[in-house]
This record gives C-alpha cells, sequence and structure tokens, in this order.
C-alpha cells in the first residue's frame, strides 16, 4: 500500500519468467496510479502482490472475472502459473526498464 502514496516506483526483477522482454536483475519503474481511473488491460506488463506477498512482475493476458486478471510470463518454459491476480492487488504498470 506504502507503494501507491507515489507516482512512480522502481522494482528489480528476479527470476527468468519474463525473458526475452526483462531479464533477471533488470529494474523496471512502474506507473504506481495507471489504474486510479482505468482497467488493466490485456498486453499490460503489471507488477502485483501475490497470496504469498511476494511481489511479481507479469503479463495480463486476459480477464478472468469482474476486476481479476490471468497473468503469464514471456517466457513460457519458465513462468509458474499464477492464480488469477485482483485488481486491488495490482502495484501498477511497468513503463520502463533499466
Amino acid at each position: 500500500m506504502f507503494s501507491r502514496i507515489f507516482p512512480f516506483s522502481m522494482h528489480i526483477v528476479r527470476g527468468h519468467s519474463m525473458q526475452p522482454n526483462i531479464k533477471d536483475g533488470d529494474r523496471v519503474i512502474v506507473f504506481n496510479w495507471a489504474y486510479l481511473f482505468s482497467r488493466p488491460k490485456i498486453g499490460d506488463v503489471v507488477v502485483f502482490s501475490g497470496s504469498d506477498g511476494k511481489e511479481y512482475v507479469k503479463r495480463i493476458t486476459a480477464a478472468a472475472a469482474k476486476n481479476e486478471f490471468v497473468v503469464e510470463g514471456d517466457n513460457k518454459e519458465d513462468s509458474r502459473k499464477m492464480p488469477p491476480v485482483k485488481k486491488s492487488a495490482i502495484i501498477g504498470r511497468v513503463i520502463a526498464r533499466y
């Protein structure tokens, strides 16, 4: 919740599930206010809080139900299956990586 006070935050990516677009160790800039007045869209890369308390970077691939989204990593060989993510768990949309 703290990250939603500020419009932007920086996160370090751990893992290979978003390769080749985002690599292990890349830093991403997240727009935390991206979905205050709009809905997440299929194709958006988002950072969200998982049910295990960890933060993940994944791409939205479908709408599961009202305010829930299916997310997957770009690397299909190294991306675990995630349960649908609620809009409220999304921290923000990735807008840049470096």
